[in-house]
């Protein structure tokens, strides 16, 4: 007797957990279609005028490598000029319903590749400031990787190689607030990076 009323209790729990279940997907799947419905139809925006990202080369000192055999310096500085004479925009996290929704479906394609110069930036920004430290300049490469930080890279190597440079320079207070930003930033290296920059103090 005890059984059946286990089995027939067990029967109605695993009954209501898969409607509940079911309506749920149901549910998320009806949210996703009618965001995707409205992103199909937003207003196309002008996307001329957005407020771009423009690379800031004069404030890198770029004349330093004036004296050195650098091999990699003058192939990671000729892409980002190219680049910096492109639209840029930080798009990270941004789906492409997202984008549809806030641009307008006709210019998801440039939208996307906006987002990908933006982040190609990001990848050339660490190379150059490794340029900078293997020629042992590491406030060089602070002010490429304060930049990059600035413009919110989500690159990693960004933030531990600027950790790296403020410890080599002394600066402690600036690290600190490194930390800081690090912490209140959202990407997917985050607490890798923060764990990363906590042993450099040990």
């Amino acid at each position: 007797m005890i059984l059946t009323i286990i089995f027939i209790a067990l029967v109605l729990w695993l009954t209501f957990a898969i409607r509940h279940s079911r309506k749920k997907s149901e549910s998320t799947w009806k949210s996703y279609y009618d965001r995707e419905r409205d992103a199909d139809m937003a207003e196309n925006r002008d996307i001329r005028n957005l407020q771009y990202i423009t690379i800031p080369f004069e404030k890198f000192p770029l004349n330093f490598f004036e004296n050195t055999d650098n091999e990699d310096y003058p192939i990671i500085i000729d892409e980002l000029k190219q680049l910096g004479k492109t639209r840029l925009l930080n798009l990270n996290g941004k789906s492409n319903t997202d984008l549809k929704l806030e641009y307008g479906p006709a210019n998801l394609t440039e939208m996307q590749e906006i987002g990908d110069r933006f982040s190609r930036v990001c990848v050339l920004l660490t190379d150059l400031a490794k340029c900078f430290l293997e020629e042992g300049n590491p406030a060089g490469a602070a002010a490429v990787l304060e930049y990059g930080s600035e413009i919110g890279s989500d690159i990693s190597t960004n933030y531990t190689l600027l950790g790296e440079c403020y410890q080599k320079l002394g600066e402690s207070d600036k690290f600190d607030a490194l930390c800081d930003h690090v912490r209140s930033m959202d990407f997917l290296m985050r607490d890798a990076v923060l764990k990363e920059l906590s042993d450099m103090k040990k």
